[in-house]
């Protein structure tokens, strides 16, 4: 069963977040095997909860390929500027959150002067992520 082309490329985008959502895990579990997030504190997990974690990804990707197959969808590789586009979206999404008025909920005021150091940061960064969204995904685009 074809799906209609807007709700394909729907499933189609779900499918590449979670895979790469999946290989990023993966990533994690390799660094655990490795002894990599072995540090004070860091709670462990053993070669069983590595084994059960990748059965369940595994089971994740099975059925992805089986939605893909059952839906007719093909899998296409996302265009560049898309990936630096969510990637950016992601990036203000978390410096915006970041900001000192959004900090409240968490039971302490900053202090006043780094108050207004932490939002000139912050305000810096957003700056910063907008002028790399300019330049490589809204004006680049311009001379593609």
């Amino acid at each position: 069963m074809a799906l209609d082309e807007l709700h394909a490329r729907r499933l189609a985008t779900v499918v590449n977040v979670l895979e790469a959502a999946l290989d990023r895990v993966e990533v994690v579990l390799r660094s655990f095997e490795q002894g990599g997030e072995a540090r004070p504190g860091a709670s462990l997990l053993t070669p069983e909860d590595i084994r059960q974690v990748r059965a369940k990804m595994n089971g994740v990707r099975e059925r992805l390929g089986q939605a893909l197959e059952r839906f007719s969808i093909r899998r296409r590789k996302p265009d560049p500027r898309q990936v630096l586009a969510a990637e950016l979206s992601t990036l203000w999404v978390v410096l915006e959150n970041a900001m000192p008025r959004r900090l409240k909920g968490y039971g302490r005021e900053f202090h006043p002067k780094d108050r207004a150091d932490w939002e000139k940061l912050m305000q810096t960064l957003l700056d910063d992520v907008e002028d790399i969204r300019r330049i490589a995904v809204t004006q680049g685009s311009k001379s593609a």
